[in-house]
């Protein structure tokens, strides 16, 4: 059984074994009581029929032996009008009907008694109870000294009839019937009511608490529990499973800040110089596609500057790599400062830079080249107590219809670059070149 109820929910096993004991016990109790009443009612009709044959049979007497017919017409008469009386019937004491009335009633009765005494038999009949007495002739005492009656058997002188009818009796059994099962109802409905409700101020919450659970392993941290419960246990699970779904959803908020703090971290890395806190070369394809891509849709003016440091090598060779780290980085930051908001610097490779102008004119993106060149030229730097100056050669490129790709352009700022290192370093040159040869080794 125990199996059985595990298939069904908490609420479920609750409400059978509450409701189930219940039931069967009301049911068992109204079944005895219908029956207790039923007998009663049925000992009650019998009760009534043996002492009222009881009463007529030596009431009676004197009719029969008389044999006065208008005697025992107005005896039967006063017995019809009893209660559920439905016939009477006077006979001899061979059994022949002397004066009948109403039903039940035959001529002549099927076995009378030939013995002598007052024993009363009762029959059943469809709808009916026959009950029959024998009337004895009682001799009359004259003296005191005469031989007691009592020794002597008193002979049978006739037989009384009366049958009472069950339909009263079969209504009232009826009404018992339906009062029971009223009652019956009543209180199951009662018994019922009040096991939903133990079942549900149990069942709701754990089921509350089952669901919750679910829906937090399937992802849903923001799953709480409401405060159903009626007893101090389940308020404790609840309120305690609520604090650690909101321990657990903060600790995920956390994890969750932590690995967005992180990848916001790693896609900075990915598309920065970390020398020079600068977009790197990646980030530097990326935003050339996208320029160039712009230019074709709007027509957007776009120069691209190709940045080599000069002497660069001196600083390295004399110094150590971490003065030429250190040297880059003021460089980087000389580069952003000196260029507009809308223009963006890339650091490209070990000592080379680029940069893409947005709007800018040929003369304005030319005088920047040149101030960028310049100023590089006049930054001074110094380590372990020596001065060094480096320059910058600058090559310069548009799009124009000749460079319509970002291959191209990248190409051409390159060879311009190329071009001003091969020329003297420390100046700009544009593209195109006629002179420049591709494939030539440039100067380091």
């Amino acid at each position: 059984m125990i199996a059985a109820l595990s298939r069904y929910s908490l609420r479920r096993q609750m409400l059978l074994v509450l409701g189930l004991p219940s039931v069967v016990f009301v049911l068992c109790i109204a079944a005895l009581f219908a029956y207790q009443s039923s007998r009663a009612l049925d000992q009650a009709l019998l009760e009534r029929g043996r002492a009222m044959v009881r009463f007529l049979a030596p009431a009676a007497e004197y009719v029969l032996v008389s044999g006065n017919r208008e005697a025992l017409g107005a005896l039967m008469a006063r017995v019809q009008v009893q209660p559920d009386v439905v016939g009477v019937g006077f006979y001899d004491a061979g059994g022949d009907a002397l004066a009948t009335l109403g039903e039940g009633v035959s001529p002549r009765l099927a076995a009378p008694s030939r013995a002598e005494g007052d024993e009363i038999r009762v029959d059943l009949a469809d709808g009916a109870i026959g009950f029959e007495a024998p009337v004895v002739a009682v001799p009359a005492t004259v003296d005191d000294y005469a031989e007691d009656s009592s020794s002597k058997t008193a002979p049978v002188v006739g037989h009384v009839r009366v049958v009472l009818g069950t339909a009263r009796l079969d209504a009232e059994k009826r009404g018992v019937f339906l009062t029971v099962s009223l009652l019956v109802l009543g209180v199951l409905a009662t018994a019922m009511a009040i096991a939903v409700r133990l079942a549900g101020s149990v069942g709701e919450p754990v089921a509350a608490l089952v669901d919750a659970v679910g829906r937090m392993a399937d992802g849903d941290l923001a799953a709480r529990v409401p405060a159903r419960a009626r007893n101090g246990e389940l308020k404790a699970l609840e309120a305690g499973f609520n604090a650690m779904a909101e321990a657990i959803a903060e600790n995920q908020r956390t994890l969750q800040a932590r690995i967005d703090e992180a990848t916001v971290q790693l896609a900075w890395q990915a598309r920065h110089d970390p020398l020079t806190g600068l977009a790197n070369r990646r980030a530097f394809e990326e935003r050339i596609e996208q320029a160039v891509r712009a230019h074709r849709r709007s027509g957007d003016q776009i120069t691209l500057f190709y940045i080599d440091l000069d002497h660069f090598k001196v600083v390295n060779d004399s110094c150590g790599h971490a003065a030429g780290d250190r040297l880059l980085s003021e460089l980087g930051a000389l580069l952003k400062g000196r260029l507009r908001s809308e223009d963006e610097v890339f650091r490209i490779g070990g000592d080379e830079f680029a940069a893409i102008l947005r709007g800018c004119g040929r003369e304005d993106a030319r005088r920047i080249a040149e101030g960028l060149c310049a100023a590089i030229a006049a930054h001074a730097f110094e380590s372990d107590g020596r001065a060094f100056r480096v320059g910058a050669s600058i090559g310069l490129a548009r799009m124009d219809p000749d460079l319509q790709e970002a291959d191209a352009l990248m190409i051409a700022a390159d060879q311009a670059c190329y071009a001003a290192k091969h020329g003297g370093r420390g100046h700009v040159v544009e593209y195109p070149l006629p002179f420049v040869a591709p494939g030539s080794a440039r100067p380091g």
